[in-house]
């Protein structure tokens, strides 16, 4: 039987925190290519997992507890984002100075505060915040000194009962897997970047693992047995499945990383995405109201224009990125192919200051499930991956 009354995790948090996001889609798509996408969460469903180690008194506590309320509610601190207090908080204080920025506190919500031992916690309801306090419905019950650390908490339940192995006699190992019982509010933002009216992708990639781009197909078979198989390519086009690794430093970025999952909202959202890689070399350098770009010859001119590989990113040393759809390719010589732009680049600049020509493709989510795995409690890496949008009419 599970207790009355929700039950704070004062245990102590360690090891790699692993934070999941769940949302849910429901894709209508055609053969030859175009969706429909119907968000079911306005939110995603959220389990933290991490790892503890309790011994002595504290675990048999934290045994009895699992008994009283294994299947109950639980108020589950955020473990990375906890911080200590910068002195002394007096009883009956109304207002607690902590930094609030990036991370879940929010009005009507919760925190707790934990001393120097597990079983000194105090759980207080917040009224209002700002970037440098939370304002409280009722005053603290106790003095805290310098040093205790205060926690957002979620309500959540165990999503599986813990596994105690017997470290030694009286201490235990365990991993515990809470699932949210209640929405977690997070604000949603694809960032200031766009492009024809769209996100664009813009994280901090990873290069210890190497991003990947396949261009599938969605290729139809008839095979009858007797003669050659008849194969069909029902989009005309591939759709590139993109999977990129980013790491996030700092609760800020993290913070981002976040609020652009909560807008895709998994699979729904559309983004275009960048190739990362040098798809053009530019040779010449391209005057003020230029219309084109001379680039050295890589054969996109021997075919016609794909709808998914037209629309490029210029990104320049000094950090500027221009956006543009190609219109026309046309070979200039053996060695030069002349793209014609949709509009004119206002501000030209010399061929040697370009960094990078990737293409942009536009995408969606190919899951529903996003992964964060924080390494340190502002350290956070996760995979992106996602599924080119064919025949999408932009």
């Amino acid at each position: 039987m599970a207790l009355a009354e929700p039950v704070p995790w004062p245990f102590y948090a360690g090891g790699e925190f692993t934070e999941q996001l769940t949302s849910r889609t429901d894709i209508l798509g055609a053969a030859t290519g175009p969706e429909q996408r119907i968000r079911l969460r306005p939110e995603p469903h959220v389990q933290l997992a991490f790892d503890g180690l309790a011994e002595g008194d504290e675990r048999r506590w934290l045994e009895n507890l699992l008994h009283q309320n294994g299947d109950g509610q639980w108020w589950v601190p955020w473990p990375m984002e906890g911080q200590a207090l910068a002195s002394t908080l007096s009883l009956g204080a109304s207002t607690v100075p902590i930094d609030t920025r990036w991370r879940h506190y929010v009005a009507g919500g919760h925190a707790l505060l934990v001393g120097a031992a597990s079983r000194q916690w105090e759980l207080v309801e917040i009224d209002d915040l700002t970037d440098s306090s939370l304002s409280l419905v009722e005053p603290t019950a106790a003095a805290w000194p310098a040093g205790t650390r205060v926690y957002p908490v979620f309500l959540a339940r165990l999503a599986g009962m813990l596994e105690l192995p017997r470290f030694t006699g009286d201490a235990g190992r365990y991993q515990a897997t809470f699932r949210a019982d209640e929405a977690v509010a997070w604000p949603s933002s694809t960032g200031s970047v766009t492009y024809r009216s769209l996100p664009v992708l813009d994280v901090p990639v990873e290069w210890t693992a190497d991003p990947l781009d396949v261009p599938e197909r969605e290729l139809g078979t008839v095979d009858n047995g007797v003669s050659l198989p008849f194969v069909h390519d029902q989009a005309g086009q591939p759709r590139n499945r993109i999977r990129i690794q980013c790491t996030a430093r700092g609760l800020e970025q993290a913070a981002a990383l976040r609020s652009l999952l909560y807008a895709l909202g998994g699979c729904w959202g559309a983004i275009w995405v960048p190739s990362l890689a040098h798809d053009f070399r530019i040779v010449a350098n391209v005057g003020n109201g230029a219309t084109t770009i001379d680039v050295a010859w890589a054969g996109f001119s021997a075919g016609a224009l794909a709808q998914n590989r037209r629309d490029i990113r210029i990104t320049l040393w000094n950090g500027t990125q221009i956006y543009r759809r190609i219109t026309n390719a046309v070979q200039q010589s053996s060695s030069v192919e002349r793209l014609t732009l949709d509009s004119a680049i206002t501000t030209g600049f010399n061929a040697a200051a370009v960094a990078q020509v990737a293409f942009l493709q536009l995408c969606r989510q190919e899951a529903d499930v996003n992964v964060l795995r924080w390494w340190t409690a502002d350290v956070v890496r996760t995979t992106l991956e996602f599924r080119g949008e064919a025949n999408h009419g932009l």
